[in-house]
């Protein structure tokens, strides 16, 4: 050390590293820019494995990496017979398969809503959790670091006035646990309430400088959302009972939407109310992501769209694109990376996408337009 220089600080240290990172292209730090979910491939709700021509179709099309929604439950974990997912063969042949097709993977571990709940309120299932993806990281380990990132838990809930403290510490341990097994792999982690961008906002910067931090976007949800069966009944929105919604807001004052009648019309009312009161469009949006830029800018970050999407069945298709086009320009704007939800499923992009299993048929051009993928896919 020279006379008479201050010695670096933890934090110039951690900057310095992290710029390091940057530059040397080590550990996926240019990855992950353009990605797609292979929802419903590894969950309980299994659909037809997506073959390797369709992997190369995605690659072709521009797309740099996919990402792999995986349930643990549905792949034979229970904490009662300990830590192993009997399906890690098939998984590890998915893998290798899109590597194979010049696709990055992020393995999503994404547990159903009843298994999360049972992680956060039963120690055994928390303990177990931990101890599952210790297993999973050793068995992962050959895999290439540069091309490979692992997402530790997509969604957590932890609402509730402890819900920070006690996501905030879980989530280390997660970190700390699989590092000690992976340490070149670059991990994906996020913040509570639903991984959503108000959660990650409220979470301190974990001392990794070979993380992402991850959230996902869907409002509003009058419109993304709109006619989900399985957001009928939610407390927090009557998206599922809307149809006709477009986007921007402004179209939907031309063309009013319409409920299917089974939702308290005040309710309803007020939420289409607030819909055109927000003006949302691009500019609302942007508006509403300052924060995570501030907060990403001062935590010296690397952000990662993980989810964004609009549901297909009974949407203006022009409203829908135009949607996805405006989040994704915005991910962009801002030097973030990101992961369009999904491939071929009911938010999917593809001409046929379905949850019934027929033939997926072939990614939609609006869809490429949409994503700026157009000109690569020429």
């Amino acid at each position: 050390m020279a006379a008479g220089r201050p010695p670096l600080t933890r934090r110039a240290w951690r900057g310095l590293m992290f710029l390091l990172l940057l530059l040397s292209g080590s550990a996926g730090a240019a990855g992950f820019q353009r990605g797609v979910n292979l929802s419903r491939w590894f969950e309980a709700s299994a659909g037809a494995p997506v073959e390797s021509r369709e992997l190369r179709r995605l690659r072709d099309a521009g797309f740099d990496h996919v990402r792999i929604p995986v349930d643990p439950v549905a792949l034979g974990w229970q904490p009662a017979r300990g830590p192993r997912l009997t399906g890690t063969a098939r998984l590890r042949a998915a893998i290798d398969t899109a590597l194979a097709a010049g696709l990055d993977v992020i393995v999503d571990m994404h547990p159903s809503q009843d298994t999360k709940q049972s992680i956060e309120s039963d120690a055994a299932w928390a303990d177990g959790y931990v101890a599952m993806w210790e297993q999973l990281a050793s068995e992962f380990k050959p895999l290439p670091p540069q091309r490979v990132a692992f997402e530790l838990f997509n969604e957590p809930g932890y609402y509730g006035l402890t819900g920070p403290f006690v996501w905030s510490r879980y989530q280390r341990r997660l970190v700390k646990t699989v590092r000690g097994v992976l340490p070149r792999h670059t991990l994906i982690v996020s913040g509570r309430k639903g991984g959503s961008l108000e959660g990650l906002t409220e979470l301190a910067r974990l001392d990794d400088d070979n993380l992402i931090y991850s959230f996902h976007y869907y409002l509003p949800y009058i419109f993304t959302h709109q006619g989900a069966s399985w957001m009928q009944g939610d407390q927090w929105t009557t998206a599922g009972h809307w149809h006709r919604v477009r986007y921007p807001s402004a179209l939907a004052r031309a063309q009013l939407p319409r409920t299917d009648g089974t939702v308290a019309v005040g309710r309803a009312r007020d939420e289409l109310t607030e819909y055109f009161q927000a003006g949302w469009d691009r500019e609302e949006i942007a508006k509403q992501w300052q924060p995570l830029r501030d907060w990403a800018r001062v935590n010296r970050v690397r952000v990662h769209c993980g989810e964004f999407g609009v549901i297909r069945n009974g949407v203006d298709a022009q409203s829908r694109y135009r949607w996805i086009g405006d989040v994704r320009w915005l991910v962009e704007a801002n030097g973030w990376g990101w992961s369009v939800w999904n491939y071929a499923d009911d938010f999917g992009i593809t001409a046929n996408s379905n949850t019934d299993g027929s033939a997926r048929g072939e990614l939609e051009p609006a869809a490429l337009q949409a994503l700026g993928l157009d000109k690569a896919a020429r």
